[in-house]
C-alpha cells in the first residue's frame, strides 16, 4: 500500500525508510503540503493533527493512499517529564539560543538543565505515538517506548534529535552510535511501527 508520511524531518525520513524496507507498505513522500500546527498537549493529539491534515490534503488532490504521522519526545525523570511533547522546541521555548542547529541547541540546553544531576538520577525515555489516516479520517494509532538515561556529553553521529545523549545501558551505546537497522529494532518509533502493523493486519 502506498503510504505517505507527514514529516519533513530528514532524520526521521531516513529512519522510516529502514523501517518500511521490511514491511508491505511503500513509503511515499508527499509534495508540498501545509504542515499542521502541533499545539496539542499529548503525543497522540499531535500525531492525529498531522495525520488528519495530510490525509485531507491528499483527498482534495484525489491521491489515494494511507498517511502515517508520528509525534515523539524525550521525557527526563529529573525534569518531571520535560521536555516531553515540546521536545523539538525545548530550547526555543526557554529563549535559549546558541550558534548550532535546533538539535544542537536542544541538546546543549538539556545538558545545562541536568548539569547538577548525578548519573544515577538521569533516567529518561523516548515516547512515540504513530497514527494512521485515510480519506481524511483517522484509522488507528499505536505507541512505542524505550527506556535509557541521559549522558553528560554527546556520543555518536548516526542519529538526530536527542539521540547522541540518549544512552541504552543494556547496549552500552547511545542511539546515535547504532546503525539504522539496530536502531529500528530498539527505538520507540520502531516499537510503535511494529505495533501499528499488527493492528493493520
Amino acid at each position: 500500500m502506498k503510504t505517505f508520511v507527514a514529516t519533513q524531518n530528514s532524520g526521521k525520513l531516513r529512519e522510516l525508510r529502514t523501517i518500511f524496507s521490511g514491511s508491505s507498505l511503500a513509503l511515499a513522500k508527499p509534495r508540498k503540503y501545509a504542515a499542521a500546527v502541533e499545539d496539542a498537549d499529548t503525543y497522540a493529539g499531535n500525531a492525529l493533527l498531522k495525520a488528519r491534515a495530510l490525509a485531507a490534503t491528499l483527498q482534495k488532490r484525489g491521491i489515494e493512499g494511507m498517511v502515517l504521522a508520528d509525534d515523539s519526545g524525550l521525557e527526563v525523570d529529573a525534569l518531571q517529564g520535560a521536555p516531553g511533547v515540546r521536545s523539538a522546541r525545548y530550547a526555543a521555548d526557554a529563549g535559549f539560543r546558541a550558534d548550532g542547529s535546533t538539535d544542537d541547541n536542544n541538546n546543549l540546553f538539556l545538558l545545562q538543565q541536568l548539569a547538577r544531576v548525578p548519573d544515577s538520577e538521569r533516567g529518561a525515555r523516548y515516547q512515540c505515538v504513530l497514527a494512521a489516516a485515510r480519506d481524511g479520517g483517522v484509522l488507528l494509532s499505536a505507541q512505542g517506548t524505550v527506556e535509557g538515561r541521559i549522558l553528560s556529553a554527546p556520543r555518536g553521529s548516526n542519529g538526530f534529535g536527542y539521540d547522541p545523549l540518549f544512552y541504552l545501558p543494556a547496549r552500552a551505546c547511545t542511539m546515535a552510535e547504532m546503525d539504522d537497522q539496530t536502531k529500528w529494532t530498539l527505538s520507540h518509533r520502531g516499537h510503535a511501527f511494529r505495533a501499528l502493523l499488527e493492528l493493520l493486519g
